[in-house]
């Protein structure tokens, strides 16, 4: 086998193996937001988040699954993007959605349409895999990036859109991390002075546009009255950049 033989050998195998690998990357990436069921514009977009740095009550965990699935049947359209983040210790440096799919539909016109195949498509599609991730077991984490976690959605486009974006938190909002920690909480203008500073050169309170923000706070028995109102200060502080004819802040406490 002369040298020209050879090295045309050596140049098709290499075109194989990058074909290959270029053919293995597109099946592993993450799906963009435009393919995850959705059509070419996204009117709307809902965000749900699960802190799921501690423990819940029974009654607790079973009134966030109600919520979410009543929020689901009564405020989004057909169409929307609804998207679920969980946040622990992994949310510093690893912030991607448990569940993102937009809403299908589930009836139709059956001259053109089998309603049967919509409302299979909707529950194999967005009801099962939404309702799993929703009611997974809660590991618990050392930490609870919470602030962090929602600062980060605020840039992304999860959150920023040209219609409406509904933002609902479920969390205990006690931020605890290496650098900061509201179980510390003193004097609310002292908390937000302490972010701040923890925060460095990097983005240290979201801006939202048109946000409508539901915060369902969960119930912890061990934090005093003194550190929950500092706690509400720090937290009106931060979601306090927001404003369009959408922007609405809605703070409610669960049961446990």
């Amino acid at each position: 086998m002369n040298k020209t033989t050879q090295a045309g050998i050596v140049a098709g195998v290499s075109i194989v193996l990058l074909i290959g690998f270029l053919v293995a990357s597109r099946f592993t990436k993450p799906a963009p937001i435009d393919t995850i069921g959705c059509g070419q514009e996204i009117a709307g977009k809902t965000v749900i988040v699960l802190d799921t740095s501690d423990g819940v009550a029974t009654q607790t965990r079973q009134e966030i699954i109600d919520r979410v699935k009543d929020r689901i049947e009564r405020n989004v359209r057909d169409g929307d993007l609804v998207s679920v983040f969980t946040v622990s210790e992994l949310s510093k440096k690893n912030l991607v959605p448990a569940f993102a799919y937009c809403k299908p539909r589930r009836t139709g016109n059956e001259l053109k349409e089998s309603t049967r195949i919509l409302e299979r498509t909707y529950v194999t599609k967005f009801e099962k895999p939404l309702q799993a991730v929703v009611q997974a077991p809660i590991q618990g984490s050392k930490e609870s990036p919470i602030a962090q976690s929602l600062i980060d959605l605020s840039l992304s486009d999860y959150v920023r859109s040209s219609g409406n974006t509904n933002l609902i938190v479920f969390s205990d909002m006690m931020e605890y991390t290496d650098r900061f920690s509201l179980y510390k909480c003193g004097a609310g203008t002292q908390a937000i002075k302490s972010f701040r500073d923890s925060r460095g050169a990097a983005v240290a309170r979201p801006t939202f546009r048109n946000v409508n923000i539901e915060l369902n706070i969960i119930p912890r028995s061990g934090t005093s009255a003194a550190v929950g109102r500092c706690r509400d200060i720090f937290w009106a502080w931060f979601f306090g950049d927001d404003d369009g004819p959408g922007a609405r802040f809605s703070p409610s406490n669960l049961p446990g």
